[in-house]
């Protein structure tokens, strides 16, 4: 509800079209260790979407693979790494809300010059009551969504599919809506503050906003542009 309220305020009032609302929530196993940095823990990244798109899956992979080498960990291979970092990110088909507002217009007053019975020139003021007008609007929100999951290896492989949550060491779930349907665009707003908090337990959801061309995503853009193909 946080996401409607904020994508109705933006779109009836001007400033704020150009920024990201985020929540972030994650969390840390108790029983699961979370990995110390270090350049020989190797950590390996898979991404899914929906839509789907192979070649914005690969895009996201390279990022993430980035901010995870900021924080002092190895990138390998799923059959090398040390723990697996399972990224879906997501965009609805948009939710479209229409309705009215009420716009008040102040009253005011008038003045006019009247001759009276005594044969005297005076000013009469007529005061003018306010008026409320009702606007319509619409406008359409989408919902974007990233979920992460940092799997121990040894223990994702022991374990059968339905019991892969015990192998989660940590994991985040990030939510964001918008008028943007350009998930390309988006997904980099979303990635910043989820990375942010890597391997942190935040206890309840996280608000953070981010405008338009904040530098931790102008950095993480130009990372991807700059790194080799592999």
């Amino acid at each position: 509800m946080l996401f409607v309220v904020f994508a109705v305020l933006c779109l009836l009032t001007t400033g704020c079209m150009t920024r990201y609302d985020v929540g972030v929530t994650s969390y840390l196993a108790d029983d699961v260790p979370f990995p110390t940095a270090s350049k020989d823990t190797k950590i390996a990244v898979v991404t899914g979407s929906y839509p789907e798109e192979p070649l914005l899956e690969k895009e996201v992979k390279r990022k993430i693979e980035y901010l995870v080498a900021q924080r002092g960990y190895g990138i390998g291979s799923v059959e090398e790494a040390d723990y697996i970092l399972s990224a879906f990110f997501a965009i609805d088909d948009g939710t479209t809300k229409t309705g009215t507002r009420a716009v008040h217009h102040s009253g005011g007053t008038s003045r006019t010059q009247i001759y009276t019975s005594s044969g005297q020139w005076a000013t009469a003021t007529t005061r003018h009551p306010g008026y409320t007008t009702y606007q319509p609007y619409s406008y359409t929100y989408f919902a974007r969504y990233l979920g992460i999951n940092l799997y121990e290896r040894d223990r994702w492989v022991r374990s059968r599919e339905e019991d892969s949550a015990d192998a989660i060491a940590w994991r985040a779930r990030t939510v964001s809506s918008g008028s943007s349907s350009d998930l390309r665009s988006a997904i980099d707003y979303l990635l910043v503050p989820t990375f942010e908090r890597f391997g942190e337990d935040t206890g309840k959801r996280k608000r953070i906003a981010l405008r338009e061309g904040d530098k931790r995503v102008k950095e993480l853009r130009e990372s991807y542009r700059q790194q080799p193909l592999r």
